[in-house]
């Protein structure tokens, strides 16, 4: 069978029967859909479209007054998409909106083309066996003359592969017999810019008739400009009004973008954001990220400054005017706010109340984790009474803590630090009549007493970082290399020494090395310890060795120390490697 290289997924065309259909050209009862007799004609000409799904490939051309060009056709995921308009005289108008980073072109024919058109590879499997399956390409046949504006005017070749599909009919995804042509990288062509393509004379026929001069095109496309593709929350949804503060608006786009398009510097003053969450939640400040943290991303999140209100409708937009920059530093200004563009989104918040503990009732629970009593909108920190609540055990809180204010604010939790011990069963109750108030000053009172009961977790070491045969790349030559011992409860990095473990290189001569921890302190927000051994100075690249020795004793932080002891050799072999060249900057045509 031959593979599809755009979606990864074979054709469903053995190589035998597609070899039994092109011997068959002359003999039209083999396929009631194909037309052998004369030229092949150019049925249709599609774009892919659908940045979501990747199943969507609309006409940018229909052949007028033919009754073999597609109409309706059945997709993968059960729906029916209209290709062509089933009133035969009705033209196809161009696609305004090929999606950015993944279009191609499909040109399907009324009859089966010379196989010649495509180079064959097959398939091997790894001990190198024929698999009797097939990738093609026409990278040396160059079938089309492919086209799009340049960032800097007028067109310019794009360079292409693809291949040639003679399965399918003008009933069934994917449409064939047909050509799929592929741009080698198509983001290097600029969001909305105009593209075209036009066939050779080398497309023909098993009798040779190349495709008729007036049906080579070319046949003209656009670029999607930037647009939204998915948000969350959707538009009409409810949401907390937490979500809001802390979670934010994720927007994806069918594009990359880069991040600085949104760093609120629009308008005279350069000051003002590309979006809103309204006037209410813009006045206390807004900001943005890139998902990924990257120079450019799809993926972004907006968020205000400050906490929403509850029960409250809002309206997230990207506001009319505002511009953006895509991978190609092609500006875009979106346009008026739209819910159907996906550039406004409404939504609303819920009633301020408590939502969850964690742990629950009944949990097995890390120690390093504590204990947090969670609402949904951001807390008032001073709101809650330390009379109000009780955990017993109490946990440990050192010196310099007071223990009427142990409690940490964080955003809508009040997560309840200290030390707690390992394999220990606690109790938090919350007292009935005891009330919270959000940002806004709304209050909840608790009904009823709170009681949750859960066990903390035996002290154990979670994980070693490095992992075992695993490399790490040093992006800077001069950086040091760092082994990280995770446990689940707050572990004293004071009881860690050298002779609980060694560090060796290839040749065995040991690593000098420096200790520090991180999320092992009584108020913290982390959900493990780390006690962290960094190397003194920049490891070579080659081999190297940790081991905790069997026998090691690492102590927790509480006034009464609890020990973990290693009860084998813990080794963690890895190598270190400096990274490579950097990537090549994204160049556009």
């Amino acid at each position: 069978m031959i593979l599809d290289p755009i979606r990864g997924r074979t054709q469903g065309v053995v190589l035998a029967a597609a070899a039994v259909l092109a011997g068959a050209c002359n003999d039209p009862a083999q396929n009631s859909d194909l037309r052998p007799s004369g030229p092949p004609e150019v049925l249709t000409v599609l774009v892919m479209n659908d940045p979501v799904a990747m199943l969507g490939e609309q006409a940018t051309y229909c052949k007028p007054d033919d009754d073999k060009r597609p109409a309706q056709v059945g997709l993968p995921d059960f729906t029916i998409s209209t290709i062509c308009d089933p009133d035969l005289a009705v033209a196809a108008e161009p696609v305004t909106d090929a999606y950015p980073d993944g279009w191609y072109v499909r040109v399907m024919f009324d009859e089966l083309l010379d196989p010649n058109i495509e180079d064959l590879t097959e398939i091997l499997d790894e001990n190198g066996v024929g698999t009797d399956t097939y990738t093609g390409s026409i990278a040396n046949t160059q079938p089309v003359t492919l086209q799009c504006e340049s960032i800097g005017g007028g067109f310019v070749d794009v360079p292409y592969d693809g291949y040639y599909s003679p399965a399918g009919n003008r009933e069934s995804w994917p449409l064939g017999p047909s050509l799929v042509i592929k741009p080698n990288d198509p983001t290097e062509v600029a969001t909305g810019k105009n593209c075209r393509i036009t066939l050779n004379d080398n497309v023909v026929d098993k009798s040779g008739e190349p495709v008729p001069a007036a049906q080579r095109g070319p046949f003209e496309f656009r670029l999607a400009t930037v647009q939204p593709i998915f948000s969350s929350p959707a538009d009409g949804d409810e949401i907390t009004p937490l979500a809001v503060y802390f979670d934010n608006v994720y927007v994806q786009f069918n594009t990359q973008i880069e991040a600085a398009s949104f760093a609120c510097d629009d308008g005279a003053g350069m000051d003002e954001c590309e979006f809103s969450f309204g006037a209410a939640l813009d006045a206390a400040g807004l900001y943005s990220y890139s998902i990924e943290g990257t120079e450019f991303d799809d993926e972004f999140g907006f968020g205000p400054a400050g906490p929403a209100a509850e029960s409250t409708d809002y309206t997230f937009s990207f506001l009319e005017g505002a511009t953006v920059r895509d991978r190609c530093g092609q500006e875009v200004a979106f346009g008026a706010p739209s819910t159907a563009a996906g550039t406004q989104i409404d939504f609303s918040t819920s009633a301020f109340e408590f939502d969850l503990t964690r742990p629950k009732n009944g949990d097995t629970f890390a120690a390093a984790r504590r204990f947090s009593l969670q609402y949904t909108n951001v807390i008032d920190p001073a709101s809650l009474e330390a009379s109000a609540y009780s955990i017993a055990p109490a946990p440990e809180v050192p010196m310099g803590i007071d223990p009427a204010t142990s409690s940490l604010y964080n955003d809508g939790d009040f997560l309840f630090n200290g030390y707690f011990a390992p394999a220990t069963q606690y109790t938090f109750t919350l007292n009935a009549g005891a009330t919270v108030a959000d940002a806004n000053g709304v209050v909840v009172t608790q009904a009823e007493p709170l009681v949750v009961q859960w066990t903390t977790q035996a002290i154990a070491l979670s994980s070693v970082t490095p992992a075992s045969g695993s490399t790490v790349v040093k992006a800077d030559p001069a950086a040091t290399t760092r082994i990280s011992l995770s446990f689940n409860t707050v572990m004293d990095v004071a009881t860690l020494t050298t002779d609980d473990f060694t560090l060796t290189n290839a040749a065995g001569t040991a690593v000098p090395v420096t200790f520090s921890s991180s999320g092992c302190s009584a108020s913290t927000q982390a959900t493990s310890c780390a006690l962290r051994i960094d190397t003194a100075a920049a490891l070579a690249p080659g081999d190297y060795t940790f081991t905790l020795a069997a026998g090691a004793m690492i102590s927790d932080r509480m006034v009464t120390p609890h020990v973990f002891t290693q009860a084998a050799d813990r080794v963690v072999e890895f190598t270190v490697e400096e990274a490579g060249p950097a990537e090549p900057p994204h160049v556009c045509l």
